[in-house]
């Protein structure tokens, strides 16, 4: 149904109230958490009233602030990281691979930290933010990957194999040699790593990949 004339305008005069008035609650959410201030525009509400970031464009003026400052930027993308909700962890990662573009090497060296970090969620984004960097910069994100590759938590081991994932069709070579190396590692939480981070490898190096995996399959 289509509104015309005086009841149009009525309609429109609401709408743009609604919109004044949830950007004032915004504001004043913000306003009385100025450690919270990032700069973002939060969309959606938790059941504890905490308004959440859910899409890498809830927190724009973050990023637009990293082109020119990005370690004054990259302690609030670890606090978001650390978040109980996998919505804003998701969007820390996304920012940190966003970063990486412009500013690499502040990157890592964050990366590197965050890999000891005592946080598990903290730990997969610092593999997580690399998915995009070690597709350029396979030797630069080799560290990191070498600090994770025995730890003990899923949620951060499938990040690793992820980031392997992620290098098979550009860095294949990169891949086939870590996992190469890796693979005389005892450790059962680095051979998890091998064999989902291979997944792809056995459809584009598939006698390659096969002799990685062999090598670490359990003795009959």
């Amino acid at each position: 149904m289509q509104l015309t004339g005086a009841r149009s305008k009525e309609v429109i005069a609401v709408g743009r109230l609604f919109r004044s008035a949830d950007r004032n609650r915004q504001c004043a959410y913000w306003a009385d958490r100025p450690q919270l201030n990032w700069g973002v525009r939060p969309t959606h509400g938790s059941r504890w009233g905490r308004l959440l970031i859910t899409k890498i464009a809830d927190i724009k003026p973050l990023l637009l602030e990293a082109r020119d400052d990005p370690s004054a930027v990259l302690p609030r993308l670890r606090a978001l990281a650390a978040s109980e909700s996998w919505q804003e962890r998701e969007v820390a990662s996304t920012a940190v691979v966003e970063l990486a573009k412009r500013h690499p090497g502040v990157v890592l060296a964050a990366a590197a930290k965050w890999a000891r970090a005592r946080d598990a969620n903290v730990r997969r984004a610092a593999s997580e933010g690399l998915r995009g960097l070690v597709q350029r910069d396979p030797g630069g994100v080799r560290p990191i990957l070498e600090a994770l590759r025995e730890d003990q938590d899923l949620y951060v081991k499938k990040s690793v194999a992820n980031v392997l994932r992620n290098a098979t069709r550009t860095q294949p070579e990169f891949v086939l040699h870590l996992c190469a190396e890796w693979a005389r590692s005892p450790n059962p939480h680095t051979r998890w790593i091998i064999r989902d981070g291979l997944r792809k490898m056995k459809m584009l190096r598939p006698s390659e990949a096969a002799r990685i995996l062999a090598s670490i399959a359990p003795s009959a």
